[in-house]
């Protein structure tokens, strides 16, 4: 737990000027979670704050009078007083509403006051909780916060489809408690109790009612040709991400969708599925932007075509070449994909692998294989061919010789222990990756069936389900990002995740003020979203300072001094 800034209030001593000076009222000295027996967002002191209830009387905001929201000229007739039926109110999607605090503050000289949502309304993650992005990379919440250029990362689509989506204003919004969710990959996500995650079948769930066992919508990404691909839940197959990125220059009016074109990588890295990076050009325009790159501007196309003509010509007049040419290429493949540089690129094409082959698939593939050979014609065709694959004839008595090689080898590989199984099959997530790691035959395995069964039926690698859900002792500092096309983004741990809902903004509390506070809710998701009334929605956190202000707020007589119990419109003069 981060310690508490020097000059902040702790419980106690706001318990005491709210008491003896009036600091707050009406006052609750400690943390309201339920009322008649009703679970209701908690209000009250905290350890260093105060958590301030929303009171019935709301402005929501229109577009009936205006198509902008100008400060310095606001219309009042763009705001329609509602007050709370039922306990609470409804913001539209990409709405706000103007509320005002149920308590009234009387601010010391020396003391100064700054809101945070709270996390029913606007927290999300830990700092170091890693965002899926479009570019390849998995920055952490606290790195996000601190940049200023446009993200992009994945969504969940209107359609199921994933999507790529512009993700909006990272930001740390506070402290809050946290649990530990932990995935059947490994990853770990510390996330607030209320905040929702998607499930499997689409429906969403807050954090605090997941079980274990339970799917997550989870994200599947793959590498081919240093091209990544994502797995498309409604398709059924990865689809290259430079096209959801197209898709989005698409529909944000970039550029035209026109048939016959080529997406571009504009900086060349094909990792680099940024929506900038992402162009149109004709095939033709392609090919030869392609070849100037490489062969320089003065570049001949058709005398670059004779001549890969004449060279396979004079190859053809050699029976080896092609013979040369495989073994040079599997030599080459071999030494790209043992390259320490790839080794994330194998990772996710193991773990990929097995998750191809679910059960499902399996039960799929045996009916498929019954159904072949119950025809005595395919039985009799296959039995020829293994009858001529190991009969007597030239060369293939060397490969009876490797598999007995093979057998004989299985004991001797003393450095093959159990545990050195396991860990190879947890890190490579394929019984194939598994052997080439510790540079053995996969029949070397044989000696532990148990394991072997236990990654067949039931897999190595997930990242959607749960193993296990448990609450973090202490308050951590809690980052949020908002998502507005789709609602939803996707982590770097394999999961989809909602907005963080509703923003509430307040303006600091300078020393001398006094009155109700106004409140600003933001409703950033694409659904309807519900205040609750007389609930906690913000918190207010206290700090003193060593002497009070020569000229407080008061004193100046500022033009919010005195707020009454409506929510304040935006003004530049005092009415």
């Amino acid at each position: 737990m981060t310690p508490p800034i020097p000059g902040m209030l702790p419980d106690h001593e706001l318990i005491r000027l709210a008491r003896e000076e009036g600091m707050i009222a009406p006052f609750e000295a400690k943390q309201v979670s339920k009322v008649n027996d009703k679970r209701v967002i908690s209000y009250g002191v905290s350890s260093y704050g105060y958590d301030a209830r929303v009171a019935p009387e709301f402005k929501v905001f229109t577009p009936v009078w205006a198509t902008e929201v100008d400060p310095k000229n606001f219309d009042e007739r763009s705001v329609v007083d509602v007050v709370a039926q039922d306990g609470y109110i409804r913001i539209p999607p990409h709405s706000f509403a103007l509320g005002r605090s149920v308590e009234r503050f009387n601010i010391p000289r020396d003391v100064s006051v700054f809101c945070l949502g709270k996390s029913t309304y606007a927290r999300c993650f830990s700092g170091d909780t890693q965002v899926a992005l479009l570019d390849g990379t998995a920055p952490t919440f606290e790195e996000l916060a601190s940049r200023t250029e446009p993200i992009w990362g994945y969504s969940i689509g209107h359609n199921g489809e994933v999507v790529a989506a512009l993700l909006d204003a990272p930001r740390f919004v506070g402290r809050d408690s946290l649990l530990e969710v932990t995935l059947d990959n490994g990853r770990v996500i510390k996330t607030t109790p209320d905040h929702k995650f998607l499930l499997r079948d689409g429906r969403t769930i807050v954090a605090a009612d997941i079980r274990p066992g339970q799917s997550l919508m989870p994200l599947y990404r793959q590498l081919f040709r240093g091209y990544e691909g994502v797995y498309q839940p409604l398709k059924g197959f990865f689809e290259a991400t430079h096209r959801l990125a197209d898709g989005w220059n698409v529909r944000a009016g970039i550029y035209e969708a026109l048939p016959g074109e080529h997406r571009h990588h504009k900086d060349h890295d094909r990792r680099n599925n940024m929506p900038w990076n992402i162009g149109r050009m004709a095939a033709t325009d392609h090919i030869r932007h392609h070849n100037d790159e490489f062969y320089g501007d003065g570049f001949d196309r058709d005398a670059h075509g004779e001549s890969v003509r004449e060279a396979l010509a004079l190859l053809n007049q050699d029976p080896t070449w092609e013979e040369n040419y495989t073994r040079l290429q599997r030599e080459k493949a071999q030494a790209f994909w043992h390259d320490e540089k790839y080794e994330g690129a194998r990772n996710q094409q193991r773990a990929s692998q097995v998750m191809s082959w679910t059960q499902e698939r399996r039960e799929q593939k045996r009916a498929e294989l019954f159904s072949r050979y119950a025809e005595p014609g395919a039985r009799a065709a296959q039995a020829a061919k293994m009858r001529r694959a190991w009969g007597a004839v030239e060369g293939v008595d060397a490969r009876r010789e490797r598999q007995r090689d093979v057998g004989r080898g299985i004991n001797l590989r003393t450095d093959v222990t159990e545990s050195a199984v396991r860990e190879a099959l947890r890190q490579s997530g394929t019984i194939r990756g598994a052997a080439n790691l510790l540079g053995c035959d996969r029949s070397t395995f044989r000696r532990f069936p148990h394991i072997l069964n236990d990654a067949r039926s039931q897999g190595v690698v997930r990242n959607h389900k749960v193993v296990s859900v448990r609450p973090l002792a202490g308050d951590h500092d809690v980052y949020c990002l908002t998502v507005p096309e789709a609602g939803n983004f996707a982590l770097d741990a394999g999961v989809f995740v909602e907005n963080c809902g509703i923003i509430v903004n307040v303006t600091p509390l300078e020393a001398g003020w006094q009155g109700y506070v106004t409140l600003e809710f933001s409703n950033t998701t694409p659904l309807p979203a519900r205040i609750y009334a007389g609930e906690g929605v913000c918190q207010f956190i206290f700090f003193r300072s060593a002497s009070p202000c020569l000229v407080s707020y008061a004193d100046r007589n500022g033009k919010y001094q005195d707020q009454g119990t409506s929510p304040t419109l935006p003004r530049l003069t005092k009415d």
